[in-house]
This record gives C-alpha cells, sequence and structure tokens, in this order.
C-alpha cells in the first residue's frame, strides 16, 4: 500500500537577490537624484549603479542559462541575456576611462548594442507551436502593437523633428535610431506573450515586457526632449535605463529560481491579450491629444472622436467572439464540461502550483458502467441524455476549483488541486458514488453506474501522464469489483498486476 505523509506548505519568501536588487535599485535612484545638479558626479553614480546591475544580471543569467531542466532553447536565451549584461559590465568601465566626459555617441552605440543582444535573446524564446492560421492571427495582434508603438515614436520624436529642420546624428540617433531598434524589440516581446510561453519561462517573459516597455518608452521620452532641444535629460535618460536593467536583472533572477521541468504545455500569458487592445487606445488618444492641441476641434477632433468610439465598440465585439471561441474550443459540446484539452492544460497548472505551494494534487478517471447497453436498448438520444445527467451529478459533487471533464464517449475525469491531504480526494469520489443512481430518461428509469479510479500526487512528486495512469489502475480495479458504483485508490500492487 502506498503511504502518505502530509506536507505542511511552504510559504512562498522574497528571495534574498530579490531584496538585494531592490536595494540597489533603491541606492541608484536615491544617488541619481542627489547628484542631478553635478553632471559629472551623475554620470559617474550612473555608470556606477548601470555596472553593479550588469554584474548582477550576468550572474542570474549565466546561472538560468546552465539549469539544466530547462529546454535548450530557453537555456540559449538565457546565454544571450547573459551578453547584454556582458555588454554593460565591459563597456561601462571602458568609458568611463577612456570617455569620462561621457559622449552621446559612445553611449548610444553601447545602448545599440545592448538592444541587438536583448533582440536575439528574445527571438530564442521558444513559443508555443500553431497552425498557420493562428500564426497569421498572432502576428497579426503584434503588428496592432507594432503599429500604435510607431505612432507613438511619431508624435512624440520623429515628426517634432522633422518639424524643428534640426537633423544633426545626435538627434537622430536619440530620436529616431534607438526606439526603431526598441519596436524591433516591442514586435518580438508582443509576438511572444501572444504565441505564449513555457510554464518555467512564463513569470520572466512578464518581466522582460515590463523591460522593454520601460526602454521603449524611455528613448521616445529622449527623443522629444531632444526634437524640442530640452538639453536637461541626462539623468532623465540614466532613470529609463536602470530600471531597464533592473527588470532584466529581476527576470534573470526570476528564471535562476525556477523549478519547474521542461514539457509543460504553453499557454499565452495572459497580459499579451491586451496589447493589441492598448495599442489601439493609445493611438486613438494621441489623434484626440494632437485635434486638442491644433486649436481647432472641427472637424478632426470630432472624427478622431468618432473613430476611437467605433474602435472601442469593435473591439468589444471581438473580445466577446474571442471569449465565446475560447471557451467553444476548451468546452464538450454534449454535456458542457471541459474538454480532454482544457482538462490535461488545468492538470499541468495545478501539478505546478503544487509544487511551488506545497499542495496535493489528485485526478479521477470515472467510466460509466452498462452504458453501451444503454446505447444498444435505448438509441442513441437517449444515451446522450444520460450523459448529460451523468455530467450534471458531477457538476453537484466537484467543489472548486475542481474540474470535471468528459474525455470522450462515457470516460470522465476530475482535476482536484490545492487539497491538504490525500482524504479530500477520497471524499469527493465518496460523494460522486453517493450521487449516482436512478434518473428519469424519456420517462424511463435508468441507474446510472460508473467505476472511480483515484490517484493522488504529493508535491512535485508526479507528472500528468504518470498520474493518469495511476487513476487509470485504480478505475479498472473499481470496475473489476462488479457493475455497481465502485471507487479505488491507486495502490503499488496495481502495478504488479498489471
Amino acid at each position: 500500500m502506498h503511504t502518505w505523509t502530509n506536507r505542511v506548505p511552504e510559504p512562498r519568501r522574497m528571495s534574498g537577490s530579490y531584496l538585494a536588487l531592490g536595494l540597489l535599485y533603491v541606492a541608484a535612484m536615491i544617488g541619481l537624484a542627489g547628484t542631478a545638479a553635478a553632471s559629472d558626479v551623475n554620470e559617474w553614480v550612473a555608470e556606477v549603479a548601470r555596472f553593479s546591475f550588469g554584474v548582477f544580471g550576468l550572474i542570474a543569467a549565466v546561472r538560468a542559462a546552465r539549469l539544466p531542466h530547462l529546454a535548450p532553447r530557453l537555456r540559449q536565451a538565457w546565454g544571450a541575456v547573459a551578453g547584454c549584461f556582458a555588454i554593460l559590465v565591459i563597456s561601462v568601465p571602458v568609458l568611463l576611462t577612456v570617455d569620462p566626459d561621457g559622449s552621446t555617441t559612445a553611449n548610444d552605440v553601447i545602448h545599440m548594442m545592448f538592444v541587438v543582444a536583448l533582440l536575439i535573446a528574445l527571438q530564442r524564446f521558444p513559443l508555443a507551436p500553431m497552425n498557420r492560421r493562428d500564426g497569421w492571427k498572432t502576428a497579426l495582434d503584434a503588428m496592432t502593437v507594432l503599429v500604435g508603438g510607431s505612432m507613438v515614436l511619431w508624435y512624440t520624436a520623429v515628426d517634432p523633428l522633422l518639424q524643428s529642420h534640426r537633423l544633426t546624428m545626435d538627434v537622430a540617433v536619440s530620436a529616431v535610431i534607438n526606439p526603431i531598434g526598441d519596436l524591433a524589440l516591442l514586435f518580438s516581446v508582443s509576438r511572444a506573450l501572444l504565441r505564449g510561453a513555457n510554464e518555467s519561462a512564463r513569470r520572466p517573459l512578464r518581466l522582460l515586457t515590463a523591460a522593454t516597455l520601460v526602454l521603449f518608452l524611455g528613448d521616445a521620452v529622449n527623443g522629444y526632449l531632444d526634437a524640442h532641444q530640452l538639453y536637461l535629460h541626462s539623468s532623465w535618460q540614466f532613470y529609463w535605463w536602470i530600471t531597464t536593467d533592473a527588470l532584466l536583472a529581476a527576470a534573470a533572477v526570476e528564471q535562476s529560481r525556477s523549478r519547474i521541468a521542461n514539457g509543460f504545455v504553453f499557454r499565452p500569458v495572459r497580459i499579451g491579450r491586451f496589447l493589441p487592445f492598448l495599442a489601439v487606445v493609445v493611438a486613438h488618444a494621441l489623434m484626440l491629444d494632437a485635434a486638442v492641441k491644433s486649436g481647432t476641434f472641427s472637424p478632426w477632433g470630432g472624427l478622431a472622436l468618432g473613430g476611437a468610439t467605433l474602435s472601442a465598440l469593435v473591439l468589444f465585439r471581438q473580445t466577446l467572439v474571442q471569449r465565446e471561441s475560447d471557451e467553444q474550443a476548451l468546452t464538450d459540446g454534449l454535456t458542457g464540461l471541459a474538454n480532454r484539452s482544457r482538462f490535461r492544460a488545468t492538470s499541468y497548472k495545478g501539478l505546478a502550483q503544487g509544487k511551488r505551494t506545497g499542495l496535493h494534487s489528485a485526478i479521477l478517471v470515472i467510466d460509466m458502467n452498462s452504458f453501451k447497453e444503454i446505447n444498444d436498448t435505448l438509441g442513441h438520444k437517449s444515451g446522450d441524455l444520460v450523459l448529460i445527467a451523468f455530467a450534471e451529478v458531477l457538476r453537484r459533487c466537484v467543489p472548486s476549483p475542481g474540474l470535471p471533464a468528459r474525455l470522450g464517449g462515457d470516460e470522465f475525469a476530475v482535476v482536484l488541486s490545492d487539497l491538504t491531504s490525500p482524504q479530500q480526494a477520497y471524499d469527493v469520489a465518496g460523494r460522486i458514488a453517493a450521487a449516482l443512481g436512478p434518473v428519469a430518461v424519456e420517462g424511463r428509469l435508468i441507474t446510472l453506474a460508473a467505476s472511480v479510479g483515484v490517484a493522488v500526487s504529493a508535491p512535485g512528486e508526479l507528472t500528468h501522464d504518470e498520474l493518469v495512469h495511476r487513476a487509470d489502475l485504480a478505475m479498472y480495479k473499481a470496475k473489476g469489483l462488479g457493475p455497481a458504483t465502485r471507487w479505488a485508490v491507486w495502490q503499488e500492487s496495481l502495478e504488479i498486476a498489471a
């Protein structure tokens, strides 16, 4: 008999690396603010801070790139991120030694090298496989984000620069070339968020997204200041760059803490689905702002407002259609329960979460008894009504956040997560067995009966396939006890018998 030991969930504590990173960031911000009046000192403080984040991030990224349980492409991605930090570590002392005055050109060259290395890293992230249609949808959504970002760039930097007729090399790099590189980053990170990432990379990818957005917005603001000949932005630019460095380092720390094995399902990062909508909102906001600043709201202001309203209505309708489509793709058409795809994804998620929180997960595999005889004697229509009635029993007996699912035919399953002990899974199996009995189907009383197999995984003990295999063995054990409803728990002896 398999022996269970209850484990007390360990609280998720803040990592010492995160604490050190936060303190370093606060110290850098205070140092920049305190030396803003002295440009030379301010430059030194900024470069020392960037060097510190470079060393910090380099160590974390190298550690992430060496994790054996990560997919090879993911390790390569973090190797490229380590290259970003290596650029910082090498360039900062070189700049302070060879170019102590901190020329704009030298900083811009280093910045472009940094962006290129980060772009390579984003291209190496392993993304979910997609069919041709879904690939086009993802590309179009990412292009929507790119166009929105381009409008921000045009409005804040490029157009003011063209209007000023001041196209020097330094200004062109700051106002145009840097943000164009950032647009490439924006497209790459949007594509990654929309396609979906491996479970172990989802949190780091969120932080990489935040770093990319900060970098893009910072370069756009600096381009605006350059285009308007506002030369008080030297320390302001360092605020953006240091924040980007800190977020990248945090992403590397998060990945280096990952203990989720490779092979979990790919899922879109939730924030990704909102990026195209945000891009449309930003675009219309810029048009409205330009109409107001022109001094005459008519006619362009009214047209911009109408266009914004129409876009909002279309986007809202698209959201409803997409939600309905997602639900249909993950729902069994007959019973309304989750289908096999959602069952599998929910199981993966529960097992990964249980590994982090120290809680158990369980799967119940359920096979209806004598269902073939019902179909043969009463017809498929009555058989469908029996399946619907059986699904209703599962809905009543499975507590939230448990998920009942129909795997196909007369085979059902239940995913249970966040269990403090295996007994909770056994209680659910007992409730299902007790609830099954006679139901009225087209004027006839039909007795619902099923065989239920239960398998429970301690935190981090089993994979989804192993858990389903054990629940299957237990279900066949219950079926061997006769046609009446029975439920059985996996035991090691079942493996020997199989």
